[in-house]
């Protein structure tokens, strides 16, 4: 028998209120049931927005382990409720220990980018032909991959970040170039401070990435705050930002560029408020569903045995991989292979 995956259940928009009946979650407003899920296939319940809970649903989702994540109308993280858990206090000493440990934080921030890179490289090649200068696309991809050989080289962690900043700059003037004229003309640079359509999307995006991966970490037993590539700072998830590396052009610009290119998300579905920028609810709506079903799709890696399962449970995977190295069952983080 099939096991039954949990799937994440978003509630997005003012006025939605989240209730319990029964072993069911209940999504309403003004009165009316929007949808209902029942609470056994949650993993987490994620809130964009200005939603009401019951306290009853926070009792169950408590009692149940599922977690209850506070995002911003614009995916920013205001943060999480989560029960209690084992402490995997073994996991988290041996994962403090690696941290301090400069010649084991370089080799995790070699493999983290690593990844990051050829993931980068492959999603240009696979997407040169449709842009406006196949060529320039792909003497970009070929500059990426020359830059991943310069990875294992990289004497310092500040030297190993000179060489993932030359790669996002050939990685963005690749994007652009992916793009049509209208979503071009207002994207200069990856900038988490613009407000055009590319870059707020992205962050957007971005945050809906956190959650899942915050989500893994937490169920691998490792601490969110201790990381690697990463400064770590209070109240800053650092080693989910570490994880995330590898999965951004799978998992995030991927999105990004659906969206863009099938017309779904456009500059006049952003709205600049004296909080910064929001994204129309369509478009949010629309944002959720297309990340959604690109976790749910069949994983794409190499070798073959890391296309067991979805993008998601590879995700979930790569976290059971990272604690594997922490703890010294394996001599070498691996990180996942876009093909």
């Amino acid at each position: 028998m099939a096991m039954i995956t949990r799937q994440p259940l978003y509630v997005v928009g003012h006025g939605s209120v989240l209730s319990k009946r029964g072993g069911r979650l209940v999504i309403s407003r003004d009165g009316q049931v929007i949808t209902s899920a029942p609470l056994s296939l949650v993993a987490e319940v994620v809130l964009l927005g200005n939603v009401t809970v019951t306290t009853p649903t926070m009792n169950a989702l408590l009692a149940d382990s599922v977690p209850l994540v506070l995002l911003t109308d614009d995916g920013r993280a205001r943060g999480r409720l989560e029960p209690p858990s084992a402490p995997h206090i073994d996991v988290r000493r041996q994962q403090l220990a690696r941290s301090g440990d400069e010649s084991a934080r370089l080799e995790l921030a070699r493999a983290v980018v690593r990844g990051k890179i050829h993931n980068q490289d492959i999603l240009l090649r696979r997407r040169a032909a449709r842009s406006t200068d196949p060529d320039e696309v792909w003497a970009l991809a070929h500059r990426l991959a020359e830059l991943a050989n310069l990875v294992d080289d990289a004497p310092t962690l500040s030297t190993l970040l000179g060489v993932e900043g030359a790669a996002a700059g050939a990685y963005f003037r690749g994007i652009r170039l992916l793009l049509d004229d209208t979503a071009a003309a207002g994207f200069r640079r990856r900038d988490r401070s613009d407000v055009d359509i590319v870059n707020v999307l992205v962050n957007y995006c971005s945050a809906l990435l956190r959650e899942v991966v915050m989500g893994a970490v937490v169920a691998a037993g490792l601490d969110p705050y201790l990381s690697f590539l990463h400064t770590p700072s209070r109240g800053r998830p650092a080693l989910v930002f570490d994880l995330m590396e590898e999965w951004r052009p799978i998992l995030l610009e991927s999105t990004v560029l659906a969206l863009l290119g099938l017309g779904i998300a456009n500059s006049d579905h952003v709205t600049v408020t004296p909080d910064g920028p929001r994204l129309a609810p369509e478009v949010t709506s629309a944002a959720i569903n297309r990340f959604r079903a690109r976790m749910a799709a069949p994983a794409r890696g190499w070798p073959k045995g890391a296309e067991s399962g979805s993008y998601a449970d590879r995700l979930r995977g790569q976290s059971r991989e990272f604690r594997g190295w922490v703890l010294g069952e394996s001599e070498a983080y691996q990180p996942f292979v876009w093909r």
